[in-house]
């Protein structure tokens, strides 16, 4: 855009009334607005139109600035299928934090148990995952990502579900964030069950690692903003996979790693055709 036309207007308008999340910066003599998400383009590019017609009149008025506790819920309110996986997440911790072994049974994938549940579900003492989803629960193949054992454990994967999560959903929706962490949980579950036999395991790590990867490759084929992550990022987080695979945390804790890489993996793997399929409707959109 020209730049002499004063912008200002629009941005605050953009920003106050429409929360569309935008950069305006000068390059090679003009001004150039970056958009979080590129399906809001054709709203910014009518304003636009309707601003410099003269038919879009804006006033700037100084508004009451909100209170951070409405701030934080207006941030919660943008992501709520990333704070319920938060929550759940929390239940989960609280169910193995106060030995409600009752209920974290009924997470676990696979576990060796004699108790009257077993009985009268007719299960053996050493019930694999093939066994429950003989027996109709399928619930299985996602609830572990839910179980965290400790604080540290639980804060470390909460932190980085809310910040990989909440691109996902803000930049695609609802479904598709679910989407892409219930397969990578089913895969990264599957694995580490079939690596570690009957071991009691849990967490969100498999689901952070196949969301980091899903947000590296997706970047590479159609680069987004919204996904951008610093290289520091990347470099940090494989190191801690290369260090639990060599067993240097075993001392803290035992770790899924098979669940870390195999979650990796496919989030690298399903980012491929999301990307390709968002970088076509892209083009599609703007050659209309």
């Amino acid at each position: 855009m020209p730049i002499n036309v004063n912008l200002h207007p629009l941005s605050v308008y953009w920003w106050q009334e429409k929360s569309i999340n935008h950069k305006i910066f000068e390059q090679a003599g003009q001004q150039v607005i970056m958009l979080e998400d590129s399906s809001q383009r054709a709203d910014i590019e009518r304003d636009y139109r309707a601003y410099i017609n003269g038919d879009l009149a804006l006033n700037l008025e100084k508004k009451d600035r909100p209170s951070s506790l409405y701030s934080i819920f207006q941030v919660l309110s943008h992501s709520p299928y990333t704070l319920l996986l938060i929550i759940l997440s929390c239940i989960g911790f609280l169910l193995v934090e106060f030995q409600l072994n009752y209920w974290v049974d009924l997470f676990r994938i696979q576990l060796i148990d004699n108790s009257q549940l077993s009985r009268a579900l007719n299960l053996s003492d050493r019930i694999s995952p093939a066994e429950f989803l003989d027996h109709g629960q399928y619930w299985r193949l996602v609830t572990p990502i839910f179980l965290h054992f400790g604080w540290v454990h639980l804060v470390f994967n909460m932190l980085w579900l809310w910040e990989l999560g909440r691109r996902l959903e803000r930049q695609f929706g609802a479904v598709h964030l679910l989407s892409v962490v219930f397969f990578i949980a089913v895969l990264s579950n599957l694995y580490q069950a079939a690596s570690t036999p009957y071991a009691f395991f849990g967490g969100m790590s498999g689901v952070i690692y196949g969301l980091l990867g899903y947000c590296g490759v997706f970047n590479l084929i159609n680069p987004h903003k919204a996904f951008v992550l610093p290289p520091s990022v990347y470099i940090l987080m494989l190191l801690s996979l290369v260090i639990g695979w060599l067993g240097l945390f075993e001392f803290l804790a035992r770790m899924a790693n098979t669940a870390h890489l195999s979650g990796l993996l496919w989030g690298c793997f399903i980012a491929v055709p999301s990307a390709l399929l968002s970088r076509f409707l892209d083009k599609k959109t703007e050659a209309v």
